[in-house]
């Protein structure tokens, strides 16, 4: 009872966080504005934002049945592409304390009781997926530096985000060392167990096949089935001015404080793009409308998931 007060807990709190950012929103967003953007979405601009979407899933279960692949499951592509969009569904419908990701592992890993092993594949695909995102804001933000200098919130967060990159780098290399024995006393069990799925994966061909997935993803996952809203909308800015910031976006609202990350992700549409001088309402239109079209993607789900629920 005490692990499940917990969990209430910790949803309770983050709804907090979500209202707090919303009631920030209402406050702050020109509301007419938003329903002006919307109205210049066409119906086609809708079906190719919902193909590059789904396009970006594939790719998505393609990594991920990579990394499962390396833990000796073999299942069909289909098959993670469906638990892949149940997990979206899940999250997208259901208190965040059930968990997506937990629906995945246990889908995989069911047919030969092998949960411990599925966990840490769809730990993998959420570790690689944040990792790719990270390098490609590196990279961008190398690009773009003289932005970047100028505004001191994007710099400090690109600070931490290679400081986590170079910390990842020598994960492996320490955990071989007889100090870490004694150091990981000192780290929390979940933590332990992140560290030694990513040890048992590093230097392996599916760990790079994975970045490099997930590398991929993030350009078109991420990037590119955003900026198709934003042409929709005739929202105008810089290719490489939306490059430098719409992967901090995805890293900034990945941060587990609120449900769903609702809330902290309109946040971070406002603010980072705000610092090119596009219009909060127009980021939180974009934001709101892949929201949206998100969730009735994922709703395809739902007989997948009543077919294996149990």
């Amino acid at each position: 009872m005490k692990e499940k007060h917990k969990k209430y807990l910790k949803f309770i709190l983050k709804l907090l966080v979500s209202l707090a950012f919303v009631a920030w929103l209402v406050l702050k967003i020109d509301w007419k504005s938003v329903l002006t953007y919307t109205e210049h979405i066409s119906l086609l601009q809708i079906i190719l934002y919902v193909a590059v979407l789904i396009f970006g899933m594939v790719i998505s279960a393609y990594k991920w049945r990579i990394l499962a692949e390396e833990k000796k499951f073999n299942l069909p592509l289909i098959s993670y592409f469906q638990y892949y969009l149940a997990g979206t569904f899940i999250n997208n419908f259901f208190p965040s304390f059930i968990g997506g990701d937990t629906y995945r592992a246990y889908q995989i890993g069911r047919a030969e009781k092998r949960y411990s092993a599925a966990a840490a594949t769809v730990v993998m695909d959420r570790i690689t997926g944040l990792l790719g995102a990270m390098v490609l804001s590196i990279f961008f933000a190398i690009l773009n530096w003289r932005v970047i200098l100028g505004h001191h919130v994007l710099l400090v967060i690109l600070i931490i985000v290679a400081g986590i990159l170079l910390g990842v780098s020598v994960l492996g290399p320490i955990t071989r060392l007889g100090i870490w024995k004694h150091f990981s006393k000192y780290v929390p069990k979940k933590i332990q167990e992140v560290i030694k799925d990513f040890a048992d994966y590093r230097g392996t061909a599916a760990i790079w096949q994975s970045m490099l997935g997930a590398i991929i993803y993030s350009l078109i996952g991420l990037a590119l089935v955003n900026y198709v809203l934003f042409w929709a909308m005739g929202i105008k800015i810089g290719a490489l001015d939306y490059l430098t910031v719409i992967f901090l976006i995805s890293i900034v609202s990945s941060i587990p404080v609120s449900v769903n990350n609702i809330g902290i992700k309109e946040w971070a549409y406002v603010t980072f793009f705000g610092f090119f001088g596009v219009s909060a309402a127009a980021v939180v239109t974009v934001s709101l409308v892949s929201r949206v079209l998100q969730m009735i993607v994922s709703f395809t789900a739902l007989p997948n998931y009543l077919k294996n629920k149990k």
